[in-house]
């Protein structure tokens, strides 16, 4: 192992000590005790003055940055009750039902496992206050909120809106994780499509703008959608365009909902099969082989080649004969296959091929046609430390790898 190689290793292994004190840090202060019933004054004086300041930018309140923290604790004691409707209806299923039911448990449930993206933006909404209560972890409200929340439960508009919302959520993360990348357009166009109705642009891209804020699975630019696991968007688009004559492929309605939950993974015949022998072959429980077929399926989603997957696994696996990389070279293009790629519009490698065989005949190698050589282009028993998309990121942040520095 190289020198550069080591240091990479000990950031991934070693959080700094001064890392871990800010860390512990802002869990003690996250995690407080908490006082019951709990008034909305006292709720926001637990917090820092940066913290008062995310919820006012969560709540669009303008001209209020110079307040001491008294004024902004005032300002919003008087704001976020008449910003619990408008917010709300923003929001998806998850997140409403999640506010109801904490009050109707008397304004506190026990604190779910959810992700630091997640906690968050909660935190920042202004409504929802974190802490602990005899011992546990606790989600809580502020007397003042219990009422507004119950009486939205009964409101036709709020529940049809959040029904809407859940849909249309689901359907653009599900739409991305098979497409990779969408431009505007095209994304309302498909939307409206499974909706069976014309939709409000302006009010379906500030629903998907806050639902990335508390779940990060989409990203937004100046010209595209796109799934968080698109490293390149731009050369996803373009691979995209060189296939013009294979059409976008059709998905049922219930495909794109099922792939619309977070986190969600297609794990096929193949996916599975190549978990199997990774763990039969290789000194590995299920967990960390599923992690490394995930990781396969997303650098053949974006257009690699197999020798380009190869090289990815020799980075974490260590081949001791020949016979045995022929093996997971099997099984690597059994897996590519039967992956829906995103320079594929959806199709698998066998799809497209059927759908335009002059497209597919062999070409100057690119990104995504590149042959099949014998050999892999590195050496399999060099070990490279590699951050998965799925582990802590090495800042420190808290984050996973894909949801920080590793976007």
């Amino acid at each position: 192992m190289n020198k550069d190689d080591k240091n990479v290793e000990q950031i991934i292994e070693e959080l700094t000590k001064e890392e871990m004190a800010r860390m512990q840090k802002q869990a003690q202060k996250q995690w407080r005790k908490i006082p019951f019933p709990l008034s909305l004054h006292d709720a926001l004086n637990r917090y820092t003055k940066a913290d008062l300041d995310g919820i006012r930018k969560y709540l669009e309140i303008k001209n209020a940055s110079k307040l001491k923290k008294a004024e902004i604790v005032h300002l919003l004691e008087k704001n976020i009750p008449d910003h619990l409707y408008p917010s709300v209806l923003l929001w998806d299923k998850e997140r409403f039902n999640m506010l109801l039911k904490i009050a109707e448990n008397n304004g506190k449930i026990m604190a779910p496992d959810l992700e630091m993206d997640e906690m968050e933006y909660l935190r920042h909404t202004g409504f929802i206050y974190t802490g602990t209560w005899e011992g546990n972890k606790v989600f809580a409200l502020p007397n003042e909120l219990y009422d507004p929340i119950l009486a939205l439960k009964h409101d036709l508009h709020v529940r049809a809106t959040i029904k809407r919302n859940t849909k249309w959520i689901k359907l653009t993360r599900g739409l991305l994780y098979y497409y990779g990348v969408l431009d505007p357009v095209r994304l309302i166009q498909m939307v409206e499509k499974y909706m069976k109705e014309p939709i409000d642009v302006t009010m379906y891209f500030k629903v998907i703008a806050d639902s990335t804020h508390y779940c990060p699975e989409i990203t937004v630019d100046t010209d595209s959608f796109s799934h968080i696991d698109v490293l390149e968007p731009k050369e996803v688009k373009r691979e995209q365009q060189l296939k013009e004559s294979i059409p976008y492929y059709d998905f049922t309605e219930k495909q794109l909902l099922e792939a619309g939950a977070p986190g969600f993974v297609e794990r096929n015949a193949s996916y599975q099969q190549f978990v199997h022998f990774l763990t039969k072959n290789f000194d590995m429980d299920i967990e960390d082989a599923d992690m490394i077929v995930e990781e396969c399926t997303y650098t053949i989603k974006s257009g690699d080649s197999p020798n380009q997957v190869i090289s990815y696994l020799s980075q974490m696996l260590e081949f001791d004969s020949e016979q045995l990389v022929k093996a997971v070279m099997d099984k690597v293009i059994h897996l590519m296959n039967n992956t829906r790629g995103w320079v594929l519009k959806g199709h698998t490698p066998d799809e497209a091929f059927g759908l335009e065989k002059k497209h597919l005949q062999p070409m100057p190698e690119t990104k995504s046609n590149s042959k099949i050589s014998g050999k892999t282009h590195s050496n399999p028993s060099q070990k490279v430390v590699k951050i998965g998309r799925n582990q802590p990121c090495p800042c420190g942040s808290g984050k996973k790898h894909k949801k920080c520095c590793g976007k």
